[in-house]
């Protein structure tokens, strides 16, 4: 055992550590002097917990950098952790678990339209490719049965930058919303 570190261990922690190791608490980080300590598995439960509450309620307003995840997160999701394909097949696995258990499977599977842009509908800030990649996955996704691997994903997000990586998570984000809202419209939920 070490003792280099002996004055963190007795020092009071602050509110942002105390809620990260809270296993009731949804953060998901917490700075630690210049260091930033993220956990992947709140990272994803976030995302989980958002998407869910969407459902629910298409009117609530939600905000990925409040409600999901800060950007100092998916940047350490992506670049640090290499979990970008992670990321990005875990809210394609929620988003299908989801709308396949509310709505019928025939409008789950019906894919979004390739002019489901984006950049028009919500003026994002999204690379085009990104939404392309994003689109796409997405349609596959709902047109099978079986969750998306890791690895399947790795393979659509090969060749993007990280910025990118994190605008393709996003874009599913959006898009999920997108398509709860028509099912909704649809079978007169809302």
């Amino acid at each position: 055992m070490t003792t280099e570190n002996d004055d963190l261990l007795r020092a009071p922690l602050d509110r942002e550590t105390r809620e990260l190791l809270d296993p009731h608490h949804h953060r998901a980080s917490a700075h630690l002097g210049d260091q930033l300590l993220v956990d992947p598995v709140q990272v994803l439960e976030n995302v989980a917990m958002a998407m869910e509450r969407v459902d629910l309620d298409i009117s609530t307003p939600v905000s990925i950098e409040e409600d999901v995840a800060t950007l100092e997160e998916l940047v350490a999701m992506v670049e640090h952790f290499d979990k970008g394909p992670a990321l990005v097949a875990h809210a394609l696995n929620t988003a299908a678990r989801v709308m396949n258990a509310r709505y019928p499977a025939e409008l789950v599977r019906h894919p979004l339209p390739h002019d489901c842009d984006l950049r028009r509908l919500f003026h994002a800030d999204v690379d085009e490719r990104s939404q392309d990649v994003a689109r796409a996955i997405f349609n596959q996704r709902l047109a099978e049965s079986a969750d998306v691997r890791d690895s399947q994903i790795a393979v659509d997000l090969d060749g993007l930058s990280s910025e990118q990586r994190i605008e393709v998570f996003m874009a599913v984000f959006f898009l999920y919303g997108i398509k709860v809202g028509a099912l909704q419209n649809r079978t007169g939920i809302r």
